[in-house]
């Protein structure tokens, strides 16, 4: 995977940066966060983001879970999550296009199961 996978990824979810948000771009122009702020970003949601380098398979992987909790690599559910990328950016920015795109499910999710409640009840 590649940083401009990554970043398709996130635009793919609807993400637009914020006014206050620092910025990288590709060489195509297309902005994207940085590592410090999806970081701030994974903080303002209560959850502890860490990357880190993995020398024996020359990638990095970033791991999530809520603020408090220990982190752990491969454990993912609604609160938790892992990714792997070839350098810090490309994992920071793909950890949070699969946090949005996991939020984005719970939604729907949750959107459904009160569909379903309310089918019922004109029933």
């Amino acid at each position: 995977m590649k940083l401009t996978y990554a970043v398709e990824r996130l635009l793919e979810t609807g993400w637009t940066p914020l006014a206050d948000m620092e910025l990288e771009r590709l060489p195509d122009g297309r902005r994207f966060p940085s590592v410090l702020a999806v970081q701030r970003e994974f903080a303002r949601l209560g959850l502890d983001l860490q990357i880190k380098q993995n020398l024996m398979f020359g990638c990095y992987r970033a791991s999530w879970a809520p603020a408090g909790e220990p982190i752990q690599a491969g454990q993912t559910d609604a609160c938790h999550g892992t990714v792997i990328g070839d350098c810090e950016r490309e994992a920071a920015v793909y950890a949070l296009a699969q946090l949005r795109e996991a939020s984005f499910e719970r939604q729907v999710e949750s959107l459904h199961a009160s569909e379903a409640q309310f089918e019922t009840v004109q029933a």
